[in-house]
């Protein structure tokens, strides 16, 4: 899996336009066997009308019912992931508007998917859905895929977030020694391991990621990685 995520984080760091994002993100959804990906993210603030940007594969017909419709309103999806840490593998039961809802998409093949929400350091909001008309999520799939949907999402917020209009972000000066936990942590090593191969205790490494978590503007290692191979600091 490590080879995976590596090779995918150096296409995520090539992209320069919130459409080659998208582009992106459907390679990889096809490669996990999913037909539509969708990912949307919006600052707080004003909370009258908070900047936003999403890409997506989602049927056209579709984005536009749901835009025009209001259906983020009622969408028993952003509900469970924003209310989550985890992915949320979608589930049809519900109240009435979550049945019309889910009726309203599977005409247009949204059937069966996930979504996993993400939160930057700033404020962000960010939900990556990932979705298909075929089979259902099994549990063998649930447990194979859980982790990369979760780490996929916190790309696509890294990767998408500068394109939002600026609010001020930390400058990211890192010191060398957390620039060194940070390229380990790239290269999938736990705080244990760092702190071995750098012959410091583990909560000082920590306590580096910490720092590199505030300095970068994030709320994950996840998303520290992603933003600093995205900038050219890795």
């Amino acid at each position: 899996m490590q080879d995976f995520l590596q090779i995918w984080l150096y296409e995520f760091s090539r992209i320069e336009k919130p459409q080659h994002l998208g582009a992106t993100l459907s390679r990889v959804a096809a490669i996990l066997g999913y037909e539509f990906v969708a990912y949307g993210i919006r600052r707080p603030l004003p909370l009258s009308n908070p900047p936003s940007l999403t890409v997506s594969n989602y049927p056209a017909r579709w984005q536009e019912r749901y835009q025009g419709l209001r259906l983020a309103e009622i969408d028993p999806v952003a509900r469970a992931a924003n209310a989550s840490d985890r992915p949320v593998v979608w589930s049809s039961q519900g109240n009435d508007s979550d049945q019309a809802f889910w009726q309203e998409a599977s005409s247009f093949g949204l059937m069966h998917g996930w979504s996993s929400a993400t939160r930057g350091a700033e404020g962000t909001l960010g939900v990556l859905s990932l979705a298909r008309g075929g089979d259902a999520i099994d549990e063998v799939e649930r447990d194979r895929n859980e982790f990369i949907v979760h780490w996929l999402a916190n790309v696509a917020h890294a990767a998408l977030a500068p394109f939002l209009p600026a609010a001020g972000e930390p400058e990211a000066n890192l010191t060398s020694r957390e620039t060194d936990v940070l390229k380990w942590t790239a290269d999938g090593k736990t705080a244990y391991e760092i702190s071995r191969i750098l012959s410091i205790s583990e909560s000082t490494v920590n306590f580096h990621v910490k720092n590199i978590m505030s300095k970068l503007g994030t709320s994950n290692k996840i998303q520290a990685v992603a933003k600093a191979a995205l900038t050219g600091m890795l």
